[in-house]
């Protein structure tokens, strides 16, 4: 018997009478998944629904009752028996390309960001005083504020890394806004199973969340969509950002996250006989996990000469740890272009070798499963990502660092490896040259609650304030009959 679960999210007064259908064999059994065949009228009404919902529940609901609702539903998450992981962990490989044990691990892991401590800390990050966004509350400087959330937010998610948009939709609900989703058909499950578990929990907080899946560029649609929020939070490419951005009203907020790339850098004292076999695992794991989709893991490693193994060496068993990892969890198919934009990488590399360039090609035979290109000289340079990365050699990692400031705009996160004397100076460079996120090897691809997404703040971008003045507040009491 075939379990049969729709790609959608609307609320139930809500009709979709239309869908087209695909089965899909897993190792738990069958899956009939419905895709809805949407037509403006259906945008539109979903998403007056949804924002009525809110209205009515989300926006008059204690924050810290969404906390706790919130933390109910990722508690079922955290359980490997829940029929929604099981879901999740049967149908994600299938839809996504990935291997299923990264994602068996990697979203048991994230999902524990949003447990009722995590989002503490999301809200005490950025707010003073979170209870503003139930009412007002004192500032220091005298007089009272108040946040508000928009009415509704619309989402464009990307489909790159299974379960990112989980985050978004949490966001929007701390804030108490409606949602209405846009899922790429790459990965269109997650925040259906996510809105699926706050049903289980309160089904009138999950009735203001609405899930569509569409193709972009269905300009009619999105343009509803488009209406019917009171802002737009946007991800992916860079021709995505700029095809959304350039259509949407001045008066509606916009946020954006394209394309990003981030890095590693490697110091001698990492490098050293007892250190530099757990720096190499550590890396490869950061370039293996989602095959280097998220923007969080490294396109390129600035390694330092004076350890115990050059970086030569270090890229050499770099693509020895990468064939492991290949063994283990196998890179997910690529399209004809992907693989194509890898093979050009590599011909440019070994023609550049041929006519006396410091580089050197490291390569999986047969297929383009990895590649670790090493370059003598300090430089910068993008990669086609499923495990392709560039190795440069460095003297010292301070004055590579210098290198990166002229790419500013695209830079992202850097995981590092040196020791604690240099960790802040470098850091100061770093954040000078424009990264936003400085972690360990290895966490590359797992951010910590409350970071800052894009050097910005994840609650407070979303919100608007409203400020009482001192001067309003001692007027009033003049008006208070038993004055004195």
């Amino acid at each position: 018997m075939s379990e049969v679960l729709s790609m959608y999210r609307v609320p139930r007064e809500v009709s979709i009478t239309e869908c087209h259908e695909e089965n899909i064999e897993t190792e738990q059994g069958s899956f009939t998944l419905k895709y809805p065949v949407l037509s403006p009228e259906i945008v539109v009404d979903a998403a007056r629904k949804a924002q009525n919902a809110r209205d009515v529940y989300l926006a008059h609901l204690p924050l810290m009752e969404v906390v706790e609702k919130i933390d109910r539903a990722i508690q079922k998450w955290l359980d490997p028996d829940y029929p929604l992981r099981r879901w999740a962990e049967a149908l994600l490989p299938i839809l996504t390309g990935y291997h299923s044990d990264i994602i068996r691990l990697e979203l048991k892991r994230y999902m524990r960001n949003f447990r009722k401590k995590e989002l503490l800390r999301f809200l005490d990050e950025e707010f003073d005083h979170p209870g503003m966004l139930d009412g007002f509350r004192p500032r220091k400087s005298g007089g009272m504020s108040r946040a508000y959330g928009p009415h509704m937010i619309f989402h464009v998610f990307s489909g790159n890394v299974p379960g990112v948009q989980v985050w978004s939709l949490i966001m929007g609900l701390l804030v108490k806004s409606a949602a209405l989703g846009k899922t790429s058909l790459a990965e269109p499950l997650m925040p259906v199973l996510f809105s699926m578990s706050l049903a289980e929990i309160d089904e009138r907080l999950a009735e203001s969340i609405v899930i569509l899946p569409w193709k972009g560029g269905e300009v009619e649609l999105e343009a509803k969509a488009m209406e019917a929020c009171e802002a737009l939070i946007v991800y992916g490419s860079d021709e995505t950002v700029e095809a959304y951005r350039h259509r949407v009203p001045i008066e509606k907020r916009f946020l954006s996250y394209g394309h990003k790339i981030s890095l590693a850098m490697v110091g001698k004292e990492a490098l050293t006989a007892d250190r530099y076999e757990d720096t190499l695992h550590r890396l490869a794991a950061d370039i293996a996990i989602y095959d280097q989709q998220s923007c969080l893991a490294p396109q390129m490693v600035y390694v330092e000469s004076g350890g115990v193994i050059t970086p030569k060496d270090f890229s050499q068993l770099l693509a020895c740890e990468l064939e492991r990892y290949e063994k283990k969890w196998p890179r997910s198919a690529l399209s004809h272009e992907e693989a194509m934009a890898i093979h050009k990488m590599r011909n440019q590399a070994v023609f550049a070798a041929i006519n006396g360039a410091d580089v050197n090609v490291y390569m999986s035979e047969m297929n383009t499963a990895w590649t670790v290109i090493f370059h003598r000289k300090a430089d910068f340079s993008g990669s086609p990502l499923n495990r392709t990365i560039h190795v440069f050699a460095v003297d010292d990692l301070e004055t590579a660092a210098e290198t990166l400031t002229r790419f500013r705009r695209y830079l992202q996160s850097c995981g590092l490896a040196v020791g604690p004397e240099r960790l802040f100076s470098l850091s100061e460079r770093l954040g000078t040259c424009g990264l936003n996120r400085i972690c360990a090897i290895g966490e590359m691809n797992r951010a910590k609650p409350g970071w800052h997404h894009d050097g910005r703040f994840n609650l407070l971008d979303l919100v608007r304030f409203v400020d009482i003045e001192r001067t309003a507040e001692m007027l009033a009491e003049q008006y208070d009959p038993d004055v004195e």
